[in-house]
């Protein structure tokens, strides 16, 4: 293709550009066991200046880019949207530029994960707040911009990682390379802040998932981690999601500053136990509903204080705490002293012999609504039995529909991972188109159920994004306006092509 190849090779020279069918491949999957596209290069620059020119021969040449980061994602977001083109794999930019311990700033490679950048800043006795996503440990800080990422821990205190989001340096999608926040002006050394020196740019980066430029540096507000914490683990009574919720709403009406709330649902706490993936809770008597919280003081009373305050709230609803240690079942330990936040979410994966995966539904939702939301989803599981039966009769293993942890985020909002358990269509060494295409026609179902919710989807990737446009459910004058900027920015759609169905015609 016009001497791609040869031109890709002398921008970041031969090692660090593939085009084999093993690493395409490789390359050709995120989380979910159903998208798949298959790029025709795989490329791994160093620097903002060369992803620049990756990107300009991409307009040069009209080939679509796509950008990954961790590869983490569950809704296809790092791969491309259908087969071929240049996917730009983000992790040898993954050092750390600089830590202002003055202003309380951390300046990083985009393609750093947050596990390693937690790691270096806890040695100064910082950590990011928001902790980003709950795959962490290998999810990249760029990518967790793109989504704006929860679920490590801190997102009921600090909210979404972009909460804390000072400045990027982002390779626009024709290559021209731009600093925002206060770097915007020529004369500053360094990041300080975010707004300022005109519109917060920054923003349009933010929740972009990946189709409006490309992010190379990130700095983030760094804080200093609290001397004192506490972590509480609770059984839940009946009607334990409505009784969740409850306790949600009174921490956010009260005013208690909470670093981490969440409720895990009697069903994950059921099939957990059995599978063995809860071991701290297989001598519980009743698999009920698990709340748990954590709270940081900067002195022993002010924790108390918290802590009071907290129980007040939680005791009302006839929940029975456990142990203060681990081996009690206190899970909110776990959770804060073990960096347990970077493996809960993982709480379905593999449950099941043969790869029973989850295809999710994760949204920010109302923490009022999240209740309703799941009672109606057990009447979607009803209305689908075909396609589930398909699923068992190839699988033997039923798919089962609900909901991981819901967790606190900003203001009075919860991030719900809704959605249902399935299985790959490679199952015991055989492929049964019969099983993927259930699996989609289920997935895009329970993503339109969800979004006639109103919730708010944050990590789109390939097949929300592209839903959410085919079944209308944008506000007209909010579309028009992101495809104006999109026009813009990347008049050729060359990057992120296929997302929220730009395929590259402007305007359409």
């Amino acid at each position: 293709m016009n001497g791609i190849l040869e031109r890709l090779r002398s921008i970041v020279s031969e090692r660090f550009v593939k085009d084999d069918v093993y690493t395409r491949h490789a390359y050709s999957r995120n989380v979910d066991p159903v998208l798949q596209g298959v790029p025709d290069y795989v490329v791994r620059p160093r620097d903002a200046r060369e992803v620049s020119e990756v990107m300009k021969l991409a307009n040069e040449l009209d080939v679509p880019v796509t950008v990954r980061g961790g590869g983490d994602c569950e809704f296809g977001g790092s791969k491309p949207v259908g087969d071929g083109g240049i996917l730009i794999d983000m992790k040898r930019m993954d050092g750390v530029i600089n830590i202002d311990q003055d202003n309380l700033v951390a300046t990083v490679e985009a393609g750093i994960s947050w596990g390693k950048l937690n790691e270096q800043l806890s040695r100064l006795g910082f950590y990011t707040g928001c902790m980003g996503p709950g795959s962490g440990m290998t999810a990249s800080v760029g990518g967790g911009i793109s989504h704006h990422s929860v679920g490590g821990g801190g997102c009921a205190r600090y909210g979404a990682c972009t909460n804390g989001l000072v400045g990027l340096e982002v390779v626009l999608p024709t290559g021209e390379i731009i600093e925002t926040g206060s770097r915007a002006n020529k004369h500053a050394a360094a990041p300080f802040n975010r707004f300022g020196n005109g519109p917060d740019l920054a923003g349009l980066f933010c929740g972009d998932n990946g189709i409006l430029g490309v992010k190379t540096k990130v700095s983030l507000r760094v804080y200093p981690r609290p001397p004192c914490a506490a972590y509480k683990t609770f059984v839940m009574g009946r009607k334990s999601a409505e009784a969740a919720a409850s306790i949600f709403a009174a921490i956010r009406h009260k005013g208690i500053d909470v670093y981490d709330a969440m409720y895990i649902m009697d069903l994950v706490v059921l099939v957990g136990s059995e599978k063995g993936l809860y071991p701290l809770w297989e001598s519980l008597k009743k698999k009920r509903g698990i709340f748990f919280y954590t709270v940081e003081a900067n002195s022993d009373a002010e924790l108390d204080a918290k802590v009071k305050q907290l129980d007040d709230v939680v005791l009302t609803q006839k929940c029975e705490a456990l142990g203060q240690e681990i081996a009690d079942g206190n899970y909110a330990k776990w959770h804060y002293v073990e960096q347990g936040g970077w493996q809960t979410y993982h709480n379905l994966w593999g449950i099941e012999r043969g790869g029973y995966e989850p295809l999710t539904a994760e949204c920010f939702v109302p923490a009022s609504k999240f209740p309703a939301i799941l009672e109606d989803l057990d009447a979607w599981d009803g209305e689908h039995v075909q396609d589930i039966e398909t699923i068992l009769k190839t699988c033997g293993t039923r798919p089962v529909t609900g909901s991981g942890p819901v967790l606190l985020v900003d203001g009075c909002n919860v991030e719900l991972t809704c959605g249902f358990t399935t299985f790959n269509a490679y199952f015991n060494g055989s492929y049964h188109p019969e099983v993927a295409e259930a699996n989609l026609r289920l997935w895009k179902s329970i993503l339109e159920r969800v979004t006639s919710h109103g919730a708010q989807w944050y990590m789109m990737g390939d097949i929300t994004s592209r839903l959410m446009v085919d079944i209308g459910a944008y506000a007209p004058g909010y579309l028009a306006a992101l495809r104006a900027v999109k026009d813009c920015l990347d008049p050729r759609h060359v990057l992120g092509r296929g997302k929220f169905n730009f395929w590259g015609v402007p305007g359409r």
